[in-house]
């Protein structure tokens, strides 16, 4: 495996992995839940059916497809932001990585792709406005980001 893939699966999979831990971690602590995978994955199956929102009344249980469709967006997400670094910075990023780009694509992308895409299409409204508290749930989104440029960075930094 070349040296440019073995850093996207090691950064995009590795980062990934802090942020799913923090999620945990957040949850234990008894602060928001987190992304619900599973609901994600049948988001994303029902779009060709012409879903585009998840209206949160279905409560049937969901199916392994559905949940293996939300665990492999999920990761397969981490990997198409790590395969962002040298498609934008160049080989030579994965040698000398800087700050900027893990915040920039880590931190303020990904956090907008959530706020923007995600949440909408699971119901919660453009940048969670149909939700309970927005503000706690920009809070955590931002937060839980921070984790994820801050891991995506570190494996970066082990990798050269």
């Amino acid at each position: 495996m070349s040296q440019t893939l073995m850093y996207i699966f090691v950064v995009g999979i590795g980062s990934t992995i802090a942020l799913d831990l923090w999620a945990t971690f957040a949850a234990r602590i008894g602060w928001l839940p987190g992304t619900h995978w599973p609901s994600v994955g049948r988001w994303l199956l029902g779009i060709p059916k012409g879903k585009l929102v998840i209206d949160g009344t279905d409560s049937t249980p969901h199916s392994f497809i559905e949940s293996a469709a939300g665990w492999v967006f999920h990761y397969l997400v981490g990997i198409g932001y790590a395969i962002s670094f040298p498609l934008f910075w160049g080989i030579g990023f994965i040698s000398a990585p800087t700050i900027f780009p893990f915040f920039l694509i880590g931190v303020v992308i990904s956090s907008l792709a959530g706020l923007m895409i995600l949440m909408p299409g699971m119901g919660g409204g453009l940048f969670a406005r149909k939700t309970p508290s927005p503000a706690a749930i920009w809070i955590y989104v931002v937060v839980a980001h921070i984790v994820f440029a801050v891991a995506e960075y570190a494996l970066a930094l082990l990798f050269k």
